[in-house]
């Protein structure tokens, strides 16, 4: 992998972000209409909350029916990559989710941490506050099932930890960051980007 770190996005941000409850209602005004929230099954609120804090036309088109298509994630990571061209950067998006940002020929970024990020942050609210986030996370749990419960069902299913281990210890876990096992490695990493095996297929 080239190091070129200002930023390296896991696929999915699930540590801490995603588990456990849905989090605050989008107002009325911001609720996806009936074929967006078919379109949005199980996401049809995070679909609607990402609408209305979305600063972004761009964005809010390509959220507004209630999914997003591999067309619109390419539109999404596009106008990231144009836009900090213009601050003298690039950006890389992996297959398997995550990404390097680095200086526009490819090396480090030759600026500080707090300028690089400052122009992904505000590249990203414009094009992609949400895009990726909701592609991906509909990818790896369409039913949006328990993350932790399929957490460890694919840690276990894969050796990392034992049948004993379970969700509550999971939970407790993930609240201290110091889990019974290396969270970045191979396998661990693989069960929290795709912990259904659903990813590749889709």
């Amino acid at each position: 992998m080239r190091s070129t770190a200002v930023a390296t996005a896991v696929a999915v941000a699930v540590l801490g972000t995603v588990v456990g409850c849905a989090g605050p209602q989008p107002t009325d005004s911001a609720r996806l209409d009936a074929e967006a929230q078919e379109h949005a099954g199980p996401w049809a609120d995070e679909f609607a909350m990402a609408l209305e804090k979305s600063e972004s036309d761009s964005e809010r088109e390509i959220l507004a029916d209630g999914v997003v298509t591999p067309t619109e994630l390419e539109q999404a990571h596009d106008g990231v990559r144009r836009c900090l061209a213009d601050s003298g950067l690039s950006i890389t998006y992996r297959r398997e989710g995550g990404f390097d940002v680095g200086g526009r020929d490819g090396g480090s970024p030759g600026m500080p941490f707090e300028q690089s990020n400052a122009a992904l942050e505000a590249c990203e609210t414009r094009f992609d506050a949400q895009v990726t986030f909701l592609f991906e996370q509909t990818r790896r749990n369409p039913a949006r099932l328990d993350e932790a419960t399929i957490e460890v069902e694919c840690l276990v299913t894969a050796g990392v930890v034992e049948p004993s281990y379970g969700r509550k210890d999971w939970e407790a876990d993930n609240e201290t960051g110091d889990f019974p096992f290396d969270p970045m490695s191979e396998a661990a990493q693989a069960c929290d980007r795709d912990p259904l095996g659903l990813w590749y297929e889709r």
